[in-house]
């Protein structure tokens, strides 16, 4: 969930992430950038464990008691600065540790309904704070990271499914919840294609190729499991155009 006032706050990455580079570099107006999201988080940690931070705790422990808007009103944050419905957006990237942990259970798709059932009451208290435009991404395909490329064949087609499943009923949920909200907008960027088209061919967008690890080899990962910070360039500035904002 995007939300820290600083943009170096820390990344799965060698240097800043999308939000950073998406906040100093792909727009021409001063813009604030509140960036929550925690390395490791899933939805919720009673649905699939991960790190403490889960979605609900950002939301109930961090968001909601220092940024929440009385009905109607502007609210000034803990740090000084200010927000109303009309000026915010407000993104969210989740989904990626579910799948991780999903992908070994016996029946991995059982819960995707209750993890995203989870997601969008989340996504609602967000709403009665007074947020009203989202922008929600789907799941990359992690099956391509080299972590998950050292499985056994069986597993990685196990880990596809579940993505694929995953990002199938997020994309429903999202249609239901705009029928539901109309007084919001829900956008949705799709992480699983961009990925796709950087992978299928990495020296068109400079890099070795598609599996290596290593910043300094030009490679796509940072480790075995997270993209470098030039990929992080790139997806900033795809999400910049979707946003109208221009290029560097």
């Amino acid at each position: 969930m995007s939300g820290i006032s600083s943009v170096c706050s820390g990344t799965a990455a060698d240097s800043i992430n999308w939000v950073g580079y998406l906040a100093t570099v792909y727009n021409d107006t001063t813009v604030l950038s509140y960036n929550h999201a925690v390395y490791g988080a899933t939805v919720n940690n009673t649905l699939v464990p991960g790190v403490p931070r889960d979605l609900a705790y950002q939301v109930s422990r961090v968001f909601e008691p220092h940024y929440c808007l009385p009905a109607g009103s502007e609210i000034e944050a803990e740090a000084g600065e200010s927000w109303t419905p009309e000026a915010a957006l407000f993104t969210v990237w989740i989904g990626i540790n579910d799948i991780y942990s999903l992908s070994q259970r016996t029946a991995p798709f059982k819960d995707i309904p209750s993890i995203l059932q989870s997601y969008f009451d989340l996504i609602d208290r967000l709403h009665d704070c007074g947020a009203r435009d989202f922008l929600i991404f789907n799941v990359p395909p992690c099956d391509r990271t080299p972590k998950i490329l050292a499985l056994e064949p069986s597993d990685i087609r196990r880990y596809g499914a579940v993505t694929e499943e995953f990002n199938r009923q997020l994309l429903n949920a999202v249609e239901q919840w705009r029928l539901a909200n109309v007084d919001s907008t829900m956008a949705t960027y799709d992480t699983w294609s961009f990925f796709t088209q950087i992978l299928d061919s990495p020296q068109g967008y400079g890099f070795v190729d598609s599996k290596c690890i290593g910043a300094k080899k030009r490679c796509v990962w940072w480790d075995d499991f997270h993209p470098v910070s030039a990929l992080h360039r790139l997806l900033a500035a795809d999400i910049g155009k979707i946003l109208g904002w221009p290029d560097e």
